[in-house]
């Protein structure tokens, strides 16, 4: 009798529950394998404090083990293994963290003497960015020395490659907080970056050692094709054709200009910009065709060997040679490692590109770089791509219109799937939406594939024999085709909506949506589209809020119930204030100074919220113990009175020293205040004042 009951048991245990689903959803289960990494790495970067490094490794290693004892068993095998993964992904990040150790600078230094290895030179706009590795700083303790710095340099009177030793003088500072807690996290990135600070060059730059190390081989080609491109283009006339070429044959999109790469972006074409799918797959396959092509010509290689097979190694080589020369940022290595999938199924005669094709590129990059999964770039590529994939799959293709009525359709539904999939990244990451996107696309992108990159890639080849001229005067005035397509949309009204900050929980269920919609099947992408008006309702509700400090609290900005924005200096620190207005939604809103609207004096200003909450914006130490008499919020950049106890909240400099930039909320009637140290926690990358 028990062992009947014990029968009927495991019978409904494993296979009764969840059986619909594993009969509709067996095919895609592999794909949750990135979805459940994310979620590890996610968890570990949400965190706000380290945890010891064989707690996630442990409990993967048990999870694994129990998920291979419980195989026989569905519900418990998927939920052991889902666990694995995710502690997985959790332990890649951890151990990722731990062993880039990248050290801070505590502490603003100099001007100093500084030696180090060039480990790239960047042309841009306002100069040049330098990173140094293996660092001699003068007067500094060994254990305080970064382990790279940044240096930004107006001119360079010396000419310096990757690999050189060099020698000058610079001022030095930790990378910096984020500007508000709703703000990007600039240290998170130059802790993976391994830039441990950054900073300004003084007087010249000495060589010290002439020869370039071997191993910077793909930094010196980088820096020898833009040195081509501006011996090609030197007119200031031509600054937009030199800056686009650099940026799609190096990969270096510094020297844009900001009202071109505002264009750019307004009219939706930024991608464009970005090595990724469109331009390693147009090198591939211009190197695979072209190859099998040749190889077809000689019968006698031909007919007696895999020629097919052949230039598909070739091609992934030259697709692997084009990654390394561009950078090898996300984008660029996603689009690698799925080209060189698509090519390994040729080799093997497998099917050349499905979604298992974006799990594994992603399974790859997030073990490898678990960091990408929080980059723009990592976010808005995978979406686009897993869209795209997941649409196309499942698609007929249409045989009965002739074949430029196809392309001319494949581009426009491309487009509006890539915009669909992409628009959510693009306003949590930047605050802003691209209205017109599709139309321009279907005018740059054939542009970009038939007549830009060809003509680009063919100046690479002539390169070595001085040729590249005439191809790059070709690649020229396709740039200014698709500079002018540029400008005409983003001056169409509208052409980009500025949103405000959206917040974590509305991303992620708008991410979780998509990925119903492109991964499951029949209910579960009803529920995916039902989850998205779930996401845009959170995305509504997120509150913003109305007063932000920075850290030094020598800035501060105030957004009133009319939307109308005042900040207390229009002079300094452009770039915080701009990141709060982007944050506010007000992108293109002009503030006006705390003089012209507040009640000021020379000591402060004093702000009046409809609530009846006063907040007295304190400059001078003098008046402190007369703002402390009637403020219920105070604002000061210096350390407050021993006695100050009407205020409900002071905010001075012990505070912003050890919290870092300070959010005020006023519309719910309380005073809620939020601190970038609430929401990064001590972790490895975290430093606030000292």
């Amino acid at each position: 009798m028990l062992q009947k009951k014990r029968h009927n048991y495991l019978t409904l245990y494993k296979r009764r529950i969840f059986d619909d689903f594993a009969a509709q959803e067996k095919d895609h289960i592999f794909l949750l394998i990135p979805i459940l990494l994310a979620i590890g790495i996610g968890l570990y970067f949400g965190m706000t404090n380290e945890t010891p490094l064989w707690v996630a490794l442990t409990g993967a290693v048990i999870s694994g083990l129990t998920t291979y004892y419980l195989r026989e068993y569905y519900i418990a095998f998927l939920s052991t293994l889902s666990i694995a993964i995710v502690l997985t992904g959790f332990s890649s990040a951890q151990i990722r963290t731990h062993y880039l150790d990248t050290n801070f600078l505590p502490y603003s230094f100099g001007p100093t003497g500084i030696q180090g290895r060039i480990a790239s030179v960047t042309p841009s706009q306002k100069g040049y960015k330098i990173i140094l590795e293996d660092l001699q700083i003068s007067r500094l303790r060994a254990d305080h020395i970064p382990t790279r710095v940044r240096l930004h340099a107006n001119s360079l009177k010396t000419q310096i490659k990757p690999g050189q030793w060099i020698e000058t003088r610079a001022m030095l500072k930790p990378p910096p907080q984020p500007a508000s807690p709703l703000s990007f996290d600039f240290q998170r990135h130059a802790y993976f970056q391994g830039i441990g600070a950054i900073g300004f060059t003084y007087g010249k730059i000495k060589v010290l050692s002439e020869e370039a190390s071997p191993f910077s081989f793909f930094e010196n080609l980088r820096h020898v094709i833009q040195e081509n491109i501006t011996h090609i283009f030197p007119n200031t006339n031509d600054a937009d054709k030199k800056a686009l070429a650099i940026a799609l044959l190096s990969g270096n999109k510094q020297l844009i200009n900001e009202e071109t790469h505002e264009a750019v972006r307004a009219a939706g074409l930024a991608h464009l910009l970005a090595i990724s799918g469109l331009h390693i797959g147009l090198v591939s396959a211009i190197f695979f065709f072209g190859l099998r092509s040749l190889l077809a010509l000689i019968p006698s290689v031909s007919l007696n060997y895999p020629v097919k097979k052949w230039a598909a190694f070739l091609a992934i080589a030259a697709a692997l040679c084009f990654t390394l020369t561009t950078g090898a940022s996300t984008p660029t290595v996603r689009a690698f490692l799925m080209t060189s999938i698509v090519l390994l199924g040729v080799i093997l005669d497998r099917k050349a590109i499905s979604l298992r094709t974006v799990a594994w590129a992603a399974i790859a990059i997030l073990i490898l770089l678990p960091e990408s999964l929080l980059s723009p770039s990592f976010q808005l590529s995978f979406a686009a791509v897993t869209a795209l994939v997941a649409y196309y799959e499942k698609r007929s293709p249409d045989l009965s219109s002739p074949s430029y009525i196809r392309y001319v359709k494949s581009i426009f539904t491309s487009s509006l799937i890539a915009t669909a999939a992409t628009t959510p990244f693009a306003a949590y990451h930047f605050n802003h939406i691209a209205l017109y996107g599709v139309a321009s696309n279907l005018v740059a992108i054939p542009i970009t594939v038939f007549w830009i990159m060809p003509s680009g890639l063919l100046a690479l080849c002539l390169m070595p024999f001085g040729l590249e001229g005439v191809a790059l005067h070709i690649m020229g005035w396709g740039i200014e085709l698709l500079v002018w397509v540029a400008y005409q949309t983003a001056n169409i009204p509208f052409s980009q909506i500025a949103t405000p900050s959206m917040g974590v929980p509305a991303i992620i269920a708008l991410t979780i949506a998509g990925l119903m919609i492109c991964l499951m099947t029949k209910i579960y992408r009803k529920t995916g589209v039902a989850l998205i008006g779930v996401g845009f309702l959170l995305a509504s509700l997120n509150p913003l809020p109305d007063i932000v400090i920075n850290e030094t609290g020598k800035l501060s900005a105030i957004k009133d119930q009319e939307g109308n924005t005042y900040v207390s200096n229009l002079r300094h620190a452009s770039f915080t204030r701009e990141n709060w207005l982007q944050n506010w939604g007000l992108e293109n809103h002009k503030p006006v100074s705390f003089q012209k609207k507040l009640p000021c004096d020379q000591t402060g200003c004093q702000f009046q919220h409809k609530n009846g909450t006063w907040v007295s914006f304190n400059e001078q130490a003098i008046a402190l113990e007369e703002d402390c008499q009637k403020a219920d919020i105070l604002i000061t950049p210096w350390d407050s009175p021993m006695i100050c106890d009407n205020p409900k909240h002071i905010i001075d400099k012990k505070a912003l020293k050890r919290s870092g930039a300070h959010a005020i909320y006023l519309g719910n009637g309380k005073i809620e205040i939020e601190t970038v140290r609430d929401n990064r926690g001590l972790r490895p990358w975290t430093q606030y004042g000292r």
